[in-house]
């Protein structure tokens, strides 16, 4: 639905809540298909950025159920939603929703075993600068997981041009991806793709 494209960056309102209800419908198999990749600790303290409309923050505390899930977004309106979403998690103290930016997140340094950044990573205004964040507040060794239904592979963005656009995306390739990771100081960065989809993730350690 092309008017809602212009919602995706930072949804608001009520056009903002229904981005949020497709979101937690639409993304669930890219999601655990990108957390496929990764084995979560059941004590983990895990990151969701860009946790929009919350439902990527539930699948985590399912398999992080002796730990704990954030999820940050800087729509005001997603966490709302997304704290209602999550709120039995919310309750129990195993969940917390802030408003937030992933440039400054004011997480202490070397929190979080995991951070995860499902669809989100292509609104960031700066890609080394959100990584210098996301590297000081995860711990050592900890993994930061990037996953993404869209590629910039000189095909899927060209096929794509009005959409990428309209949503307001800056797609970056998967190898600059691996390059910005490592030259901020991440290690074995692997990268994953599904085969006949644009579907990718990105997997790093600090």
């Amino acid at each position: 639905m092309p008017d809602l494209l212009d919602q995706y960056k930072c949804p608001k309102g009520r056009r903002g809540r229904v981005i949020a209800a497709l979101m937690n419908k639409e993304h669930g198999p890219l999601a655990l298909w990108g957390l496929s990749h990764m084995n979560i600790k059941p004590d983990y303290v895990i990151l969701d950025v860009g946790c929009g409309g919350g439902k990527a923050v539930s699948r985590l505390a399912q398999q992080a159920f002796q730990g704990k899930v954030f999820g940050i977004d800087y729509s005001a309106d997603m966490v709302k939603y997304s704290r209602k979403v999550n709120k039995k998690l919310i309750a129990e103290n195993r969940a917390e929703i802030r408003e937030g930016s992933v440039e400054k997140t004011d997480f202490p340094n070397n929190f979080f075993d995991f951070i995860t950044a499902i669809e989100t990573y292509y609104f960031w205004p700066s890609l080394p600068d959100a990584l210098r964040e996301i590297k000081r507040v995860l711990k050592l060794r900890g993994r930061l997981l990037m996953v993404n239904e869209m590629v910039k592979d000189g095909v899927y963005e060209v096929k794509n041009a009005e959409i990428i656009e309209k949503s307001q995306v800056r797609l970056i390739p998967l190898e600059e991806i691996r390059l910005i990771m490592e030259s901020v100081g991440f290690s074995n960065v692997q990268i994953f793709t599904k085969v006949d989809s644009p579907w990718n993730a990105v997997l790093a350690q600090k």
